[in-house]
């Protein structure tokens, strides 16, 4: 058996946050997502003589998540090792990783895994950009992948965390390193967003599996027909309206668009106390809108602020706070 690298290999990529359209999504509506380029998850495969103390592939995963380093358990290490197969198969290296010499592999994030900001989409970008570069290595090539080849294989691995299931969205967003509107089965479109803004976001340090949460929405349709459907179509009406308010620069149309759809994921019964109470801490503290991001059950919050919201560092743990600057659209190339 021969390695997979002689060298290091790292690569990087953004964490996500879902402005609106959480749930709706699932059922054909627009969502509105965007990179947080603050937030970022590194993935680093070691070379083999930093990696001697790796005997299997089953303790070759290392993990660093916001400075507390731990050895992943056996069922994620299994996952992860599922994952880089497929980005390894994806790009044409090779069909089994267990053909290969296990090698040390770190995940250093500053992405809190399972809290809706994009974190198994992330590694799947990383382990498919690792892949393409061992595929290049080894070929003495320079392909690159392009936007669309991106989003569909990293959204193909990413499905493995998700019970086979991922819409898109988180990959989509993570390759586009900028502000996307989303639909199910589209290319994601870029939204000029015409003035500057601030976000922030605190983790409730609460867990709402995403998949249970999407059926237990599947189940209230069944159980409340017309109320769910409503909550689903004025979700859907609102992402529309705040892609407008977006691209013309309307702060407050946005954050009203934003703060009803709060009152819409209540509804259907996602939302938790304690993201409640965050949601009325943010706006006691000049927050032009809150609500919950992601698909609730726990997981993250956030605000929208005019301006730089600095009290917010005392009123939240460091570790569960995060603050970014969501600037104007610049062009781009793709």
């Amino acid at each position: 058996m021969i390695f997979l690298t002689q060298i290091d290999l790292t690569a990087t990529a953004s964490g996500k946050a879902i402005l609106i359209g959480e749930h709706s999504v699932v059922y054909g509506h627009k969502a509105i997502a965007l990179a947080l380029p603050d937030v970022k998850l590194n993935i680093t495969l070691f070379s083999p003589e930093k990696s001697s103390e790796v005997t299997d592939w089953d303790n070759a995963w290392y993990t660093n998540v916001r400075g507390d380093a731990f050895i992943p358990e056996e069922r994620v290490t299994k996952l992860l090792n599922k994952a880089f197969s497929k980005a390894l198969m994806l790009c044409g290296v090779t069909d089994s990783l267990q053909l290969h010499r296990p090698q040390k592999i770190l995940i250093d994030s500053d992405i809190p895994l399972g809290g809706g900001m994009g974190g198994s989409a992330a590694i799947s970008t990383c382990l498919l950009k690792i892949a393409n570069q061992i595929f290049n290595l080894a070929n003495k090539t320079k392909l690159e992948m392009s936007f669309q080849q991106q989003i569909q294989y990293a959204n193909e691995i990413d499905c493995l965390f998700h019970f086979g299931k991922a819409s898109g969205l988180d990959a989509s967003t993570v390759a586009s390193n900028g502000m996307i509107e989303f639909t199910k089965g589209e290319l994601p479109k870029y939204i000029h967003n015409k003035k500057e803004f601030w976000l922030a976001l605190v983790d409730t340090k609460e867990r709402g599996e995403t998949a249970n949460m999407v059926k237990n929405v599947a189940e209230k349709l069944n159980s409340q027909p017309l109320q769910t459907e409503n909550a689903l179509n004025q979700l859907g009406a609102l992402a529309e309206k705040s892609i407008v308010a977006l691209n013309t620069g309307k702060l407050n149309q946005l954050a009203d668009c934003l703060n009803l759809a709060q009152v819409y994921l209540c509804e259907m019964g996602v939302s938790t106390e304690k993201i409640e109470s965050i949601i009325q801490k943010f706006k006691s503290n000049g927050a032009l809108a809150a609500k919950l991001t992601g698909a609730g059950g726990g997981g993250m919050v956030l605000g929208i602020f005019e301006n730089y919201p600095e009290n917010l560092y005392s009123c939240f743990e460091k570790d569960s706070l995060f603050i970014t600057r969501v600037p104007q659209y610049v062009e781009r190339s793709t």
